[in-house]
């Protein structure tokens, strides 16, 4: 049996149910509830091994390489049809294939303004300002159109590639995504942006 009631605005009431639970309300005309659904993903197989240099001020950090792990996190406010904000698979498969374009490969800023880059047949000669140059095989680098090869970029890099593919898929319920993207267990940075689909 349904009972429905009419509460004065800024009301409190309780209500007892047959099973003892007890709901306390607060009555508030003119208002209407604000819901966001996110689903995260982290863990797994989301993790690719990388080599890199960042630039500071003109100078360089020695080569060397880390252990990334990528996590996404994405938000809207309504449901599809079939009551799922975005099928997780989709989201995996789509960071898996940006994973396999950097797994095991050296992460080459191309915008950055301290490096002149020159590709030359199967290689990648970089010419650091201190007169270093480090020549690559062009099997090994993956080129980014990225200023710097920090985790802040990195985590930019697969945000717009996810937004752009998630933008040609028509998830249009889909109001922000974050990427993250850990060097180490303790750091990891994130880039966060509002989609217009």
């Amino acid at each position: 049996m349904r009972m429905q009631r009419s509460f004065a605005a800024g009301t409190t009431f309780a209500t007892k149910f047959p099973a003892g639970d007890m709901i306390r309300c607060l009555c508030i005309t003119g208002w209407r509830a604000s819901v966001t659904w996110k689903i995260s993903i982290e863990g797994g197989n989301l993790s690719f091994s990388a080599a890199h240099f960042i630039t500071l001020d003109g100078t360089y950090e020695p080569l060397h390489g880390h252990n990334y792990a990528v996590s996404a996190e994405l938000a809207g406010t309504e449901l599809t049809a079939d009551s799922y904000l975005l099928d997780f698979g989709v989201v995996k498969s789509l960071l898996r294939g940006y994973i396999s374009e950097v797994n095991h490969r050296f992460l080459l800023p191309l915008r950055n303004p301290f490096l002149r880059v020159v590709r030359q047949d199967d290689e990648w000669e970089i010419h650091l300002p201190d007169g270093a140059r480090f020549i690559m095989p062009a099997a090994s680098v993956t080129a980014l159109n990225i200023d710097n090869a920090t985790a802040e970029r990195l985590a930019e890099y697969f945000a717009r590639k996810l937004r752009d593919d998630l933008a040609a898929l028509g998830a249009r319920n889909v109001q922000t995504l974050a990427i993250g993207v850990a060097e180490t267990e303790m750091q990891t940075a994130y880039y966060t942006m509002a989609l217009d689909m």
